[in-house]
């Protein structure tokens, strides 16, 4: 019984096999009935067949360009050696004008890949040209001269278009341990970064990074100002040195007292280890 049931589906199966077969065969020797159809669009999935790379450029890195093929290439397989690719191939200006003014009609000098063109961006070859678009930082580097002034857009923002580099990459010892980029760029501007400014909330040790003398007297003293941040009495500005009387409004000794000196420090010393000069 077992035997005739195997048999049977054996059988089966083999007529399965010939039918599907016959049925492909039949399917690939098409008459001229074929020729009768409509002619329909190509689509954007038929593209793909040719044209993989293209496909799967757009599909992960095409951004915007994620349209039908069509909407671009409306008369397409035209190329023939003799005619310049520009002539075959879709402007880009018929979209986009002129998106980056009338001195850059060449959009595929930095858009190397018009199916990814947000993506695949040629830095170096738009190292001289960054101002065009970022005005505002090219204006920033030349009014406040410092070494990144000397040195191109393009060896910072290596890599690919908006590449933000890390401040280590190239400083290699921040001012404190632990140091993040977050920390340098909440004193050093990134292209003025010698107009050091800050919050109110600048931690001591970030300051103590460059001021270890200063840091490590105010620490050691033992006075009312060890309880105060850096940027309390050195706000804002870099190198801004406060009047004691911004604080003490109210003077703690007599006019005629005062009289004998210039200032608080004949006595005090050091606003940061106030020590009493003998």
């Amino acid at each position: 019984m077992k035997n005739k049931l195997f048999v049977n589906f054996c059988c089966a199966l083999i007529t399965l096999i010939y039918t599907s077969s016959s049925n492909v065969v039949i399917a690939e020797e098409e008459g001229p009935e074929v020729y009768q159809q409509e002619i329909q669009p190509m689509k954007t999935i038929e593209c793909a067949r040719c044209h993989p790379a293209v496909f799967t450029d757009i599909r992960d890195k095409g951004g915007k360009h994620q349209i039908a093929c069509r909407k671009c290439h409306d008369v397409f397989h035209t190329y023939r050696p003799d005619k310049d690719w520009k002539d075959v191939v879709p402007a880009c200006a018929t979209c986009h004008k002129e998106y980056h003014g009338k001195h850059f009609p060449d959009c595929l000098r930095c858009h190397e890949n018009a199916h990814a063109p947000a993506h695949d961006m040629s830095v170096n070859k738009m190292a001289a040209d960054c101002g065009t678009c970022h005005p505002a930082q090219l204006t920033e580097c030349g009014k406040y001269p410092s070494a990144h002034t000397d040195v191109s857009c393009a060896e910072c923002h290596h890599t690919s278009h908006g590449h933000i580099p890390g401040c280590t990459d190239c400083h290699e010892k921040p001012h404190a341990a632990g140091m993040d980029d977050a920390g340098c760029m909440a004193c050093h501007p990134p292209h003025s970064p010698l107009e050091v400014s800050y919050s109110e909330d600048v931690p001591n040790h970030v300051c103590a990074g460059c001021h270890s003398d200063v840091a490590d007297k105010l620490s050691r003293s033992g006075k009312g100002h060890v309880s105060l941040l850096c940027v309390f009495c050195h706000p804002q500005k870099h190198g801004h040195i406060p009047d004691c009387k911004d604080c003490h409004k109210t003077i703690p000794h007599s006019e005629k007292m005062m009289e004998q000196f210039e200032g608080c420090l004949d006595c005090h010393g050091d606003a940061h280890g106030l020590n009493l000069e003998q």
